[in-house]
């Protein structure tokens, strides 16, 4: 299996099922999106998303994780810009880091301006910051901490590197118009590798 996009938005047609043989693409979804055709997804309550009413869609989101399509918990994380109230955010995350726990299945992470908060809560769980784009230093931080970087269309160079070297980088599309193989060539021209030399960590069990 050649490509594997991380974070999509993008739900696949029937004329890409062809394609679809080639890639492995994961695609995020909410607890009440129809999962009818998606062959691998996340499945998670967005920070944007938390409101006083989550645990409706956290009960969704227990039934969900069962279904063999989901491969990962997620997106879900912290957001201290356009997230909901910070302490339903809170509470919210760490009942979806105890549902990964108990499922044995990773988090997809969002996360803005809330890495602290993060690496204290996320502990003894696998976990992927998907969408990385810090510097060398929160990178080497995270890497240190056992966490998982996924890279889309902009990235820093050097923290994809660390990444690429600690055998811990995935990639994505997330909602760029890029395809996840340009998105592979971009990362493999950073790296001054091949694109098939790209192999993703076994951070997910397909």
């Amino acid at each position: 299996m050649r490509y594997v996009d991380l974070h999509t938005h993008r739900f696949p047609d029937a004329s890409e099922a062809d394609g679809m043989k080639e890639k492995r693409v994961v695609v995020n979804c909410a607890p009440t999106d129809k999962l009818d055709g998606v062959k691998y997804c996340s499945v998670g309550i967005h920070p944007w998303d938390v409101t006083s009413g989550w645990r409706d869609d956290f009960e969704r989101l227990k039934e969900r994780v069962q279904w063999p399509q989901v491969v990962a918990i997620g997106e879900c994380g912290l957001d201290k810009v356009r997230g909901g109230e910070w302490s339903l955010q809170v509470e919210c995350f760490q009942a979806q880091i105890d549902l990964a726990k108990n499922v044995g299945k990773p988090l997809v992470l969002h996360c803005v301006k809330a890495v602290d908060e993060v690496m204290k809560m996320c502990v003894g769980v696998k976990c992927i910051f998907h969408g990385f784009r810090g510097k060398p230093e929160q990178a080497k931080q995270l890497l240190q901490r056992g966490f998982d970087l996924s890279f889309g269309e902009r990235f820093n160079e050097e923290s994809l590197s660390l990444a690429w070297q600690a055998g811990r980088m995935w990639l994505e599309t997330d909602e760029s118009e890029l395809t996840i193989e340009e998105i592979y060539e971009r990362a493999a021209r950073a790296l001054r590798i091949s694109p098939t030399d790209i192999v993703v960590p076994g951070t997910i069990s397909w």
